[in-house]
C-alpha cells in the first residue's frame, strides 16, 4: 500500500498493510468468544421445541461448542475478506467516477480555440449532441494572509444538469441523479432582475447599423492657470474633436463584446456606421450566442489643446441578418443610458479634463449624450478621452456567491458574510448564500477555498464600474444522453480547435480506471477472498465428514431405539446450519465493519494521496448476496449429502461391539 511521504516520494506504509490482518485476526477472537454464547442459545432454543431432531442438534452443539470452530472461522474468514473485496472494488470504481465528475466539472469541456471570443457560443451549441454550451469565467483571488484562492464564474441560470458535482458535497444525497445535485446551488446565484437592459437585436443579425451625428457645442476655456504648453504653443482652438465609436454587445449569456463602428466626424452631420457582428465572430466558423443586446457605446476621442463640448447624437439603429434587408429597432419605452470616463482616460479629474454629462434617450432616436473632451495637458504622448455609455438598469443587490469550507475558513467569514471580491482589478461586493464543501474546475484543491457566482452579474457589475469584463476562458459543454462522443468528435474535428484542448470526463474517467495503483490492490483482495472461499468450503466439508463419521455409532444407536433417518438426517442439518448461519453473520457484520474502516485508507489516487472528492464506502446488496451464497452452497451441499447418506446401524454397533 502506497503514500506519500514527507519528502513527496511513495512509500509503504505498515499501517495500511497490517490493518485489514489486524481486523480479521479480532474479528476471529470475537468468533472464538460468541461460539459459546451462540451453543447456550441454541441448547435453550432447541430445549423449548418439540421435535427431536432440534433437541439433538442443540444438545449437541452446547456439549461441545469448540468442536466447529476451525470450520467456523474459515467460514467467517471466507466472508469478511470477500465482502472486502466486494467493497473495496465498488468504493474504487465509484471514486474514479467521482474524481472524473469533479476534475472535468462538466461532460465536455473545451479549453481553447482559435475563434474570435465574440463567436465561440454559438459555434460550440450548433456542434452536433450539444444541448448546452456554457461559458466559464476564471479569477485568481488573494486572502487577506496571503493565502490563494479561486473564483469561477458561469451562467448559472442555464447551467441546470450540467455542473458535475456529487450531491454529499453541496449538502444533499451522494446517489441523486447525476448533473443535478447541483442545480440548488446554481440557483442560488442565478440574479432575478426581469427584463434585461438594452435594445435586443433580431435573433441571427450578423450586421449592424448605426445613424448618429457628432456636433461640437463649444470650445471650453482653460480655467485660471490652468494653460498648457500645448495651448501656449498653439495659441487658438484647433477645432472640433472627431470621434472612433464602438458599439457593446453582449450575448445570451451576459458577457459583452467590443465591435468597431468606425470614426465620426465632429460635424454635426448624420453618418451611417456599422459594425460587422459576423466578422467579429469569425464566421462562418464562429457565431454569437443570441440573441444580442445593444448594451452600449465607446466613444474615443484624442485630446487636442483645447477641450471642446460636444453632443453625440444616435438617431436610428438597424440590424440585418444574411443577405437580407435591415430591420429598424425601436427603443424600448424602459430604456435609460448612463456614461462616465474610463480610467483609463488622461486628465481625469483636473479642471480642464474630460467629464461626461447627462444621457438621454430623443424622442424617435436612441441616445443623446455631451461630454467634455478634455485637454491635452503635454506636448508628448498619447492623451485621450473614452466615454462608455451603458444601458442602465435597477440597483443591484451584492453578487449571491457560493463559498466553499475552505473558503470560509481562510477568510475568515460564513454564510451570509458581504466579501469584497476583486475581479479585473475592481473590487466588487458579494454576499455569501451557501457553503458546499467543494467546488469543480478551478475551485477544486482542498487546501485552498474557492467561489461561485454567476457570469452575467459580474459582468454587469463591471460595466456599472468601467472595469474590463470578465470573459469566458473556456466552454463547458452537456450533451445530449449518448451523444458524448460524437460532440468529441466533431470538436476535434474543427480546425479553429486543438484536440489536446477538449477534455472529456468520460476519458479521465477511463485514465483513471486502467491506472494499476488502483487496481493492484482490488486484484490482489479480489483473489485472496476466491481463495479463501476454496479453503473454507474444503474445510468445512472435511470437519463436517469427519464428525459425522465419529458419530456414527451415536447415530446407530439412535436408530436402534427407533429414531427414524430423516429427524436423524435433519439433526445433522440443523447442527452445522447454526454454524454456517453464525460463520456468514459474524463474516459479514466483520466485513462490513472491515471495509468501512479500511477502504477510505486505501483507496488513493495515482499520486498515492487522498481523493477528491473523499471515498464513499459502497457495498452493494447484490454482489454481496452472491457472495454470501457461495460461501454457503458448498458447506450446504456437503451437510446435505451427508445427511442423506444411508449408514449400516448393523455394522456401526458390532464395530462399538467388537471394541
Amino acid at each position: 500500500m502506497l503514500t506519500g511521504d514527507f519528502a513527496g516520494q511513495l512509500d509503504i506504509d505498515p499501517v495500511l498493510v497490517a490493518a485489514p490482518a489486524l481486523a480479521l485476526l479480532a474479528g476471529t477472537v470475537l468468533t472464538l468468544r460468541l461460539l459459546p454464547l451462540a451453543a447456550r442459545i441454541a441448547e435453550r432454543g432447541a430445549a423449548g421445541g418439540r421435535g427431536l431432531a432440534a433437541a439433538l442438534a442443540g444438545w449437541q452443539i452446547s456439549r461441545r461448542p469448540l468442536r466447529g470452530a476451525g470450520p467456523v472461522l474459515l467460514l467467517v474468514l471466507a466472508t469478511a475478506l470477500g465482502m472486502l473485496a466486494i467493497g473495496q472494488g465498488a468504493s474504487w470504481d465509484r471514486s474514479q467516477d467521482d474524481q472524473a465528475d469533479f476534475r472535468a466539472g462538466a461532460a465536455v469541456r473545451v479549453l481553447a480555440g482559435r475563434t474570435p471570443p465574440l463567436g465561440q457560443g454559438g459555434a460550440y451549441a450548433a456542434v452536433p449532441g450539444v444541448a448546452a454550451a456554457l461559458p466559464v469565467g476564471q479569477s485568481g483571488l488573494e486572502l487577506s494572509d496571503g493565502r490563494p484562492s479561486s473564483l469561477i464564474a458561469l451562467d448559472a441560470r442555464r447551467s441546470a444538469g450540467s455542473l458535475l458535482l456529487r450531491g454529499d458535497l453541496v449538502g444533499g444525497g451522494a446517489d441523486g441523479p447525476r448533473g443535478r445535485a447541483a442545480d440548488g446551488v446554481l440557483h442560488a446565484v442565478a440574479p432575478d432582475h426581469g427584463p434585461l437592459a438594452g435594445v435586443q437585436l433580431p435573433p441571427g443579425s450578423d450586421r449592424l447599423r448605426l445613424t448618429a451625428a457628432l456636433r461640437s457645442l463649444r470650445a471650453l476655456p482653460p480655467g485660471p492657470g490652468q494653460q498648457s504648453p500645448g495651448q501656449q504653443a498653439a495659441g487658438r482652438d484647433t477645432g472640433p474633436v472627431p470621434a472612433s465609436l464602438s458599439v457593446l454587445v453582449t450575448d445570451r449569456h451576459g458577457i459583452p463584446y467590443t465591435v468597431p463602428l468606425g470614426p465620426l466626424a465632429a460635424d454635426g452631420a448624420p453618418h451611417t456606421l456599422s459594425a460587422d457582428l459576423g466578422a467579429a465572430a469569425g464566421a462562418p466558423a464562429g457565431r454569437p450566442a443570441g440573441p444580442l443586446r445593444l448594451t452600449g457605446l465607446l466613444v474615443d476621442t484624442d485630446q487636442s489643446p483645447f477641450s471642446h463640448r460636444q453632443r453625440l447624437t444616435v438617431t436610428a439603429v438597424e440590424a440585418a441578418t444574411g443577405h437580407g434587408p435591415a430591420r429598424s429597432l425601436a427603443a424600448p419605452a424602459a430604456l435609460a443610458w448612463k456614461a462616465r470616463i474610463t480610467d483609463e482616460s488622461s486628465s481625469v479629474g483636473e479642471p480642464s479634463g474630460p467629464r461626461a454629462g447627462r444621457s438621454q434617450v430623443p424622442d424617435g432616436g436612441l441616445l443623446s449624450q455631451t461630454y467634455d473632451t478634455g485637454a491635452r495637458r503635454d506636448d508628448w504622448g498619447a492623451a485621450v478621452t473614452t466615454v462608455r455609455i451603458t444601458a442602465a438598469h435597477p440597483a443591484r443587490p451584492p453578487l449571491a456567491a457560493v463559498a466553499t469550507e475552505a473558503y470560509l475558513r481562510d477568510s475568515g467569514s460564513r454564510t451570509g458574510s458581504l466579501v469584497e471580491v476583486p475581479v479585473n482589478g475592481s473590487p466588487l461586493k458579494a454576499r455569501i448564500v451557501r457553503a458546499v464543501r467543494a467546488l469543480p474546475g478551478p475551485a477544486d484543491a482542498p487546501d485552498t477555498g474557492g467561489l461561485l457566482v454567476d457570469l452575467g452579474a459580474v459582468n454587469e457589475a463591471l460595466s456599472d464600474r468601467g472595469a474590463l469584463p470578465l470573459t469566458a476562458t473556456e466552454w463547458w459543454l452537456r450533451p445530449r444522453p449518448g451523444a458524448s462522443a460524437e460532440v468529441v468528435e466533431a470538436l476535434r474535428a474543427r480546425p479553429d480547435t486543438d484536440p489536446g484542448q477538449v477534455l472529456v470526463r468520460d476519458e479521465i474517467a477511463g485514465q483513471l480506471h486502467d491506472d494499476p495503483l488502483g487496481l493492484g490492490p482490488q486484484t490482489a483482495l479480489t483473489a485472496a477472498a476466491a481463495v479463501a472461499v476454496a479453503l473454507a468450503a474444503v474445510g468445512f466439508a472435511v470437519s463436517a465428514a469427519g464428525s459425522v463419521r465419529e458419530r456414527a455409532r451415536e447415530f446407530a444407536v439412535l436408530r436402534a431405539l427407533g429414531a427414524p433417518r430423516p429427524q436423524l438426517a435433519r439433526m445433522i442439518v440443523a447442527e452445522q446450519g447454526v454454524l454456517i448461519a453464525l460463520a456468514l453473520g459474524v463474516g459479514a457484520a466483520l466485513g462490513t465493519v472491515l471495509t468501512r474502516a479500511v477502504v477510505p485508507l486505501i483507496v488513493l489516487t495515482e499520486q498515492a494521496g487522498r481523493p477528491v472528492p473523499p471515498v464513499l464506502v459502497e457495498l452493494p446488496p447484490g454482489p454481496v448476496a452472491a457472495l454470501l451464497a457461495a460461501v454457503a452452497a458448498v458447506p450446504l451441499l456437503v451437510v446435505a449429502a451427508i445427511g442423506l447418506r444411508r449408514g449400516d446401524p448393523v455394522r456401526a454397533l458390532r464395530s462399538q461391539g467388537v471394541q
